[in-house]
């Protein structure tokens, strides 16, 4: 493996947006399940707006990267499921699907659509043509750490809450802290992340 692709500090920025989201899932999905008692059946469908959320995202940001630098398009999207959180994280044991989820759930994915594909184009951008499948991998590998991290830590966020509180408070604990991870990640792709927006067909330009 080259180590010159470990140098680019813009890949590492994929590690940042894979931090929160799944760990945001399994709390969200408990708190269907064990607060609302959803349904396995009525969970799956419940986040099926995410879907949707993540095709209207992922069609603004492809208008946008040829306008905006990547770490703009990134944190907007951070910021935004920031807010999507912060909502979610209000939901107390008579919530209501339609206003105290779907527009939670809408909103978080935004992060995806409006993250992954400008810093995904910036990860494999320059890159030699015979590195470009390690460049891949790597990005791969990243985002399963990041995934993996952010699970682990809103879990433990959740766990080690006061064991005075109900049930409820513990997610919505680690889903506020899971909006404050996506505002600091925002930060930080905004300070780190320093490629320029894509050109209209541009390609991946050989380095030497």
């Amino acid at each position: 493996m080259p180590l010159t692709l470990f140098r680019d500090r813009n890949r590492w920025g994929m590690l940042l947006l894979a931090v929160g989201p799944m760990g945001a899932f399994f709390l969200v999905t408990l708190f269907m399940q064990h607060i609302l008692a959803y349904s396995r059946i009525q969970t799956g469908l419940a986040w099926l707006p995410f879907a949707v959320g993540i095709a209207v995202s992922s069609g603004v940001a492809s208008k946008l990267v040829s306008r905006f630098a990547p770490r703009a398009i990134g944190a907007a999207g951070m910021l935004i499921a920031a807010g999507g959180m912060f909502w979610l994280s209000t939901t107390g044991v008579s919530a209501n699907y339609a206003l105290n989820l779907l527009p939670g759930i809408f909103l978080t994915a935004f992060r995806f659509g409006l993250g992954f594909m400008p810093l995904t184009l910036t990860a494999v951008r320059g890159v030699r043509e015979q590195e470009s499948g390690i460049a891949s991998a790597l990005l791969n590998a990243a985002q399963q750490l990041g995934v993996a991290l952010g699970l682990a830590l809103l879990s433990t966020v959740a766990v080690v809450a006061r064991a005075s509180d109900a049930l409820v408070q513990r997610y919505s604990i680690g889903l506020m802290a899971d909006a404050l991870i996506l505002v600091v990640a925002a930060i930080i792709t905004a300070l780190v992340i320093n490629a320029r927006p894509q050109s209209s067909g541009e390609e991946s330009t050989p380095t030497h």
